[in-house]
């Protein structure tokens, strides 16, 4: 948790370029839930409890350990879901001089003078769980002394192979661990880790933190998982600190948890009060956003210590500290608590144990915020209920109104409006909600679309690789229970579907002619089945995972069983019925998402990265104005309107001026501020949509193949609108739209 200021500031460096490269500071991207998380049955759902670093910091010890286990205990927060007591650095003697007799690290006997497992069988008297800490490699001291790796004929000698490198120690420096060389005995090497994962759980431990870790790191990471498995006692494996979000699918196949920022406390004295500050907690706002849906069951985000508990000794206002609670729970982060729970501030105590607030973090919907480029943000998450959860914050200094277009949200109409922190139903709301906030405050709500209300996302033709042909519902039926078949294109709304995301990495697969969903019917598991229409009850046989083929198409493969949606017999023949069937690789397996914008309506264009909307600069209707990014204002200059035209192209129309989006002179020229002209039916005002994933297009010139962007991918008002060069096959999440109804 304590990474040196240098070091902190050398990996956030480090993380912004990686970021900056893959294009994942993207807002909107849907990340899918790990295939396969670290399969050792721990972290169902994000791990509750309390860490040593922030408030103990240096100094752990046998007594004031078990004092913060009993307080935890006593306080309620036991009760409330929070279970880990996780002793930090610093419990240990130097591994440079001092090792066991197998090479590992001993503990310090003047601060556990009964030794961890004492400690642990304590913590566990609690009905609490245990943890501790480590940093990877093998100590220098080990190697001097050339210890045997216990159970084996193997020495440290035999694991390292370079001792000019060190791995990263926070508390006696990094020259005191070697790294472990995996290639030269892989044996040795397992069998040496599997010595220091039977001694854990031979204590008693259930949550191991190794910190220190990057993605150089990854083979101890592997083999620590493998470690901490072979000793068949439920462990959960966390790593720290400032994961790259480069790496997400590799934290996700070995660990339970990862750290996604640097420490959040402030170091702001030489004590450990204040705990943390505003500036710290901000960053997360930003540094979230490429791991946004990377959690799920068997994984979950970090990000770091919630230090609220000590009043004003946290560093934080009242309202900071509800602010950092809402943030952490609507990201479904662990929430390990960093402060001195022996002297618990109860208020913040009620904030903490808010059994609403708790179930929103459990409930593993991570929210993606609206729009980024105003300090008065909304955070939406949908539950998979038909419900949402949304946060609002107001991220700047003063007193500021919130507000949230239920449009943006995902749906249209009226919604009931819960307040989950002061627990309170607050009425019907049609349209939106909005909510005066303190400077850094923050409301969390549940909101439940009212019947009759629909949904907002992108429609589809959902088209067959192999045959070609568009998902359909037999004879154009509006009834439930109507069989799904493929049928040629018609430009009829019964080959339109919405993807509507549940919050869970899958979608409603929702038709537009009849709002029913893509259903296996009665839950079937029967290969074979043929899908049909039904009502919208939320359950797994109508949600759908859309798995990316790596050629521009998906698979399509229900919650419910995994089976995936098929063309019968590979049929070409329209009327052919459309089943579920295990994954064989057949292109009629496959499909393809092709846009299809409504004329009638006008439309927000939403960047996927910023969040920020096309706009009018100035609102003018002057040929030749350029366009800009701006926050959502609700003015006409903001809506769009997409006419096809000839191969498969289309004009974008302003509703304020009625003129196109146009690239200038027209050049080829990355880079051009694009502008708003009259139709003079040339290509460089026609736009082709490429698909960038469920409910995101990018948006290509037919004049010279370039995309829209905004400049920079910054956060900014104003920025400029641009034409560039498509980043790679996928494009970057700046050059991703999402096409939001006006409402």
């Amino acid at each position: 948790m304590h990474a040196s200021l240098a070091l902190r500031r050398h990996l956030r460096w480090v993380v912004v370029v990686v970021l900056l490269v893959s294009g994942f500071f993207a807002a909107g991207v849907a990340r899918p839930v790990p295939a396969r998380a670290e399969a050792n049955g721990v972290a169902a759902t994000p791990p509750m409890g309390w860490s040593s670093w922030s408030y103990l910091r240096k100094n752990p010890t046998e007594a004031n350990i078990e004092a913060e286990a009993q307080a935890m205990s006593t306080s309620g927060l036991v009760a409330a879901g929070y279970h880990y007591v996780n002793i930090d650095d610093f419990y240990y003697l130097n591994p440079s001089t001092t090792v066991d007799s197998y090479g590992r690290w001993v503990v310090d006997s003047t601060k556990f003078p009964h030794g961890m497992a004492a400690v642990a069988s304590y913590v566990h008297g609690l009905g609490e769980k245990f943890g501790m800490y480590l940093t990877p490699g093998i100590p220098v001291a080990a190697y001097n002394q050339n210890t045997p790796i216990e159970g084996t004929s193997f020495h440290a000698r035999d694991i390292v192979t370079d001792t000019s490198k060190f791995e990263i120690n926070y508390n006696f420096g990094n020259t005191v661990m070697y790294y472990i060389d995996y290639n030269a005995n892989p044996a040795a090497a397992q069998a040496y880790l599997n010595s220091w994962a039977n001694l854990l759980a031979s204590w008693g431990v259930d949550y191991v933190k190794i910190d220190g870790v990057g993605t150089w790191d990854v083979p101890d990471i592997q083999h620590w998982s493998q470690a901490l498995q072979q000793t068949g006692r439920p462990i959960h494996f966390g790593l720290s600190n400032e994961l790259s979000s480069g790496s997400i699918p590799t934290w996700q196949q070995y660990a339970n948890s990862w750290r996604i920022d640097g420490d959040i406390e402030c170091y702001c004295s030489s004590g450990s009060y204040p705990l943390t500050s505003w500036g710290r907690l901000s960053t997360r706002f930003n540094d979230v956003l490429p791991f946004i849906g990377a959690g799920g069951p068997g994984g979950w985000n970090d990000l770091d210590s919630i230090d609220v508990g000590n009043g004003s000794n946290d560093g934080l206002s009242v309202d900071e500290r509800r602010t950092q609670i809402t943030l952490w729970a609507i990201e479904n982060s662990s929430l390990l608590l960093g402060t001195d729970l022996t002297n618990l501030d109860s208020g913040d105590l009620a904030l903490l144990t808010n059994p609403e607030v708790v179930a929103v973090d459990q409930a593993g919907h991570p929210a993606r915020p609206v729009d980024r480029t105003t300090q008065q943000q909304a955070w939406v998450a949908p539950n998979g209920d038909g419900t949402y959860t949304i946060g609002l914050f107001n991220l700047s200094g003063s007193a500021a109104t919130v507000s949230v277009d239920w449009s943006q949200a995902g749906f249209s109409g009226t919604a009931t409006v819960r307040d989950l922190w002061a627990r309170t139903n607050l009425g019907s709301f049609t349209r939106s909600y909005s909510t005066s906030l303190p400077a850094h405050g923050s409301a969390l709500l549940k909101v439940t679309p009212a019947a009759g209300s629909t949904y907002t996302a992108m429609y589809y033709n959902i088209v067959n690789v192999h045959s070609h042909m568009n998902l359909a519902v037999s004879g154009g039926s509006t009834a439930a229970g109507a069989g799904i078949v493929q049928q040629s294109a018609d430009n009829l709304d019964d080959q339109q579907w919405q993807l509507v995301p549940t919050g869970s990495g899958a979608y409603k697969v929702v038709n537009r002619r009849s709002g029913y969903l893509l259903d296996v019917p009665g839950a079937s598991t029967t290969n074979g089945v043929q899908l049909v229409q039904n009502p919208d009850n939320n359950a797994a046989d109508s949600q759908w995972k859309a798995t990316p083929n790596g050629s521009g198409g998906y698979t399509l493969s229900a919650l419910s069983d995994g089976k995936l949606a098929d063309v019968s017999q590979a049929s070409t023949t329209a009327g052919a019925p459309v089943i579920q069937w295990p994954s064989n690789s057949g292109d009629n397996q496959q499909w393809t998402l092709v846009p299809v914008p409504d004329p009638n309506v006008h439309y927000r264009l939403v960047n996927g990265s910023t969040g920020g909307r096309i706009d009018v600069n100035a609102d003018s209707t002057a040929d030749s104005a350029t366009l800009v990014q701006w926050q959502d204002n609700g003015q006409t200059d903001q809506q769009w309107s997409f006419a096809a035209q000839s191969g498969g192209a289309y004009t974008i129309a302003n509703a304020n001026s009625g003129k196109l989006i146009n690239i200038p002179g027209p050049t080829t020229t990355a880079g051009t501020q694009l502008v708003q002209f009259h139709d003079d039916g040339n290509s460089n005002s026609r736009w082709t949509m490429v698909d960038a994933g469920p409910n995101q297009v990018m948006l290509k010139s037919v004049y010279d193949g370039q995309v829209i962007d905004v400049s920079g991918g910054k956060a900014s008002n104003g920025t400029a609108i641009i034409q560039n060069t498509q980043s790679g096959t996928s494009g970057s999440s700046s050059q991703y739209w999402t096409l939001v109804p006006a409402a």
